[in-house]
């Protein structure tokens, strides 16, 4: 494996075993009650149509698939799909995985009810098996200063995911303002690295206490062993073992000293931060 030594008892899984375990996961599951309906529609609908996104560092296509957006009227239902055959090698993550952390986060980001990660599904698309993720449509223009203010608290609650998530790319361009004015997390590939590579725009919150709410929506999580179970177990069919302990003791660590981690000025920027 790139970037890190593994153990020799541990094998291997190749990229058909491991979205044969990601696939074991029911279309709809781990999602928020009111999400289970779309993730179905995003991993059972037939592909319409397909198109390539430009400027992306891996392989990324918009999909249209023949159903109707239940979130939108008069929409066909689009979606962002990453195949596993597209991903680019990294030296500090395994080869083909990326497509199932971003499903990860989603699962994680739906345990905790924040709802900032789009609903995000895996299954065999037109170039394989992939990532698909509900396409959001955001602004068409600049976030006012007003408005900014009032995303605040989801700015507070995405740097809390992504403490969780140990989330190594979060850009602004990642922070996607909807057209009703609330806050989406896209392009969560770079996560549940096991050792510390968190990296974000939102550097400002470091040192700082959690808002209550969203300590609470951390420790509720970390409290309730059925959920917690339940989302490990679910985490264990996308990630290395290794990797799902260290999210358990994030989210421990988090739960008990809510504050975000402080990170260096420089080192925890994302790379083309600004």
């Amino acid at each position: 494996m790139q970037g890190r030594e593994r153990s020799a008892e541990v094998p291997e899984l190749d990229d058909e075993a491991r979205f044969a375990r990601a696939s074991s996961l029911a279309a709809g599951e781990g999602a928020r009650d009111e999400d289970a309906g779309l993730a179905r529609l995003l991993a059972n609908a037939d592909v319409s149509h397909i198109g390539r996104i430009v400027y992306s560092s891996n392989a990324t296509f918009l999909l249209e698939l023949d159903a109707e957006d239940p979130t939108a009227i008069d929409r066909p239902l689009r979606a962002v799909y990453k195949p596993l055959r597209g991903e680019r090698p990294l030296w500090d993550f395994p080869s083909g995985t990326l497509y199932l952390r971003e499903f990860a986060a989603y699962l994680v980001d739906s345990a905790l009810g924040f709802a900032l990660v789009p609903v995000t599904v895996v299954r065999d698309g037109p170039v394989g098996p992939g990532s698909v993720q509900h396409f959001v449509q955001g602004r068409d223009r600049e976030v006012s200063a007003r408005e900014r203010d009032a995303l605040e608290p989801r700015l507070q609650a995405m740097a809390a995911l992504d403490a969780l998530l140990n989330n190594a790319d979060r850009k602004s361009a990642h922070l996607l303002v909807t057209e009703d004015a609330d806050l989406r997390g896209i392009d969560n590939a770079l996560t549940f690295l096991p050792y510390p590579r968190q990296r974000t725009v939102l550097l400002e919150y470091g040192g700082t206490a959690l808002p209550d709410a969203i300590a609470d929506a951390v420790r509720s999580l970390h409290d309730d062993a059925a959920r917690r179970r339940t989302l490990r177990r679910e985490l264990s069919l996308l990630l290395d073992a290794d990797e799902v302990a260290a999210f358990s003791a994030r989210l421990r660590e988090l739960a008990g000293d809510p504050v975000y981690p402080l990170l260096d000025p420089w080192d925890g920027r994302p790379f083309e931060w600004w």
